[in-house]
């Protein structure tokens, strides 16, 4: 078990998670974290550029152990 946190960051902006969360294993963390950056760009309705932006996912002493794109959930064009 991992106690996690997920802060989301972009340019000049950032989404501190001050609650974290349990996890099983850095699988369900990186689930954790996709899920998240999913529901902020589908929250925002095309209405801010989440580009540049990532999920930072830290233990309690704030090191890093995954940093996953929100370019991984954005929709592509084809």
């Amino acid at each position: 078990m991992f106690y996690l946190y997920f802060h989301c960051a972009g340019p000049g902006e950032i989404l501190i998670d001050r609650d974290g969360a349990e996890v099983l294993d850095l699988v369900e963390a990186r689930d954790r974290a996709l899920a998240l950056a999913k529901m902020l760009v589908e929250q925002a309705y095309g209405t801010r550029d989440f580009t540049d932006w990532h999920v930072y996912v830290s233990d309690d002493e704030d090191d890093e152990m995954m940093l996953i794109p929100f370019s991984a959930v954005m929709p592509t064009i084809h």
